[in-house]
């Protein structure tokens, strides 16, 4: 493969920071906005009316970006938010070391107008609608995977100090994380309970045994792609689709990588949960370990038929074929 750039579109690489955007047209012009309402519309309608933009980029930035990314696509301009492993693997082919906000830009519109393989942009990617209801939902569940990993740091400190006031702080605090953690899940639970698709969906994949209230949750606040993809990219997204390992003589275990880990982390309780009570998977966990393997792999096999399950009952928008048998 030639790693080759399109000349004949205009494409634009943005870096998003908490007070400023650096933006960079590839072979072009660069400039410098405030990551602001009034300079985000001024930059929208400078890309709105010039050349016809073929792609914008730019990766995420812990929500920075939110703003500037729903304005593009308020004004219909075709913005892609990137996966930052990708970038980087972008930025180690090319060669560049150097690091800065107007060189980034210029590499994100580099990248922008490099050939879809190298992108790693599928044919089958779908690009998801605003939704301000599932942005919401999102926000929220990253919130509780947040307080989530607070909680364990809390409860390991909690088993190492001696000082007894120290320990209350850390008691009254762990309260109040709890009852935190409780309110975000009651207001996701209201946020389905708002829209009529979001609650069938929730119905739908309750109908898997082993999928309960909070895996449905993650599942519709973190996987949205969910029910539009197909299977393969559906383990993939969530990181348990088996990357095979064989060169020459070499033919190691294949391996899981990447993905979403907090959606494959709930995930993998409801995996535990289905090798047992699940009348399709149990015998099949049980068939795995009977061959050998080890419990953990042969939970990853479950959480995968989970997610493939999960794809399933989302796209036809029919109960999981297996709920009659339970």
């Amino acid at each position: 493969m030639t790693l080759s750039h399109s000349t004949d579109n205009t494409f634009v690489g943005i870096d998003v920071g908490g007070a400023g955007l650096d933006v960079a047209w590839h072979r072009g012009d660069s400039a410098h906005y405030a990551n602001r309402p009034d300079a985000i519309a001024t930059l929208v309608e400078r890309l709105r009316t010039g050349p016809e933009v073929t792609r914008i980029v730019l990766e995420p930035t812990g929500g920075y970006e939110k703003a500037l990314v729903k304005a593009l696509r308020q004004a219909q301009l075709p913005v892609e938010v990137i996966h930052t492993t990708r970038f980087n693997a972008y930025r180690a082919l090319v060669g560049v070391k150097a690091k800065s906000d107007t060189s980034d830009a210029k590499l994100l519109a580099s990248y922008a107008a490099a050939p879809d393989e190298v992108r790693g942009r599928k044919a089958g990617h779908v690009e998801l609608p605003e939704d301000a209801v599932r942005e919401e939902l999102s926000e929220l569940a990253s919130r509780r995977d947040q307080l989530k990993h607070m909680i364990h740091a809390e409860t390991c400190r909690l088993g190492t100090v001696r000082n007894d006031e120290l320990r209350q702080m850390i008691i009254t605090h762990l309260a109040t994380l709890r009852a935190e953690d409780k309110q975000v899940h009651r207001m996701m639970l209201e946020l389905v309970r708002q829209r009529d698709d979001l609650r069938r969906d929730q119905r739908l994949l309750k109908t898997i045994k082993g999928i309960g209230v909070k895996s449905a949750l993650v599942l519709l606040a973190s996987v949205p792609e969910l029910g539009r993809i197909d299977n393969k990219a559906a383990a993939a997204l969530i990181g348990v689709a088996p990357f095979v390992r064989k060169s020459g003589t070499m033919n190691a275990p294949a391996r899981i990588h990447g993905g979403r880990a907090p959606v494959r982390s709930i995930l993998y309780m409801a995996a535990v949960t289905a090798s047992k009570h699940n009348p399709l998977l149990s015998p099949f966990y049980d068939r795995l370990i009977a061959k050998g393997k080890p419990p953990k792999v042969a939970l990853i096999a479950v959480l995968r038929r989970l997610v493939v399950f999960a794809n399933a009952v989302l796209r036809s928008g029919q109960p999981w074929k297996g709920a009659s048998a339970t």
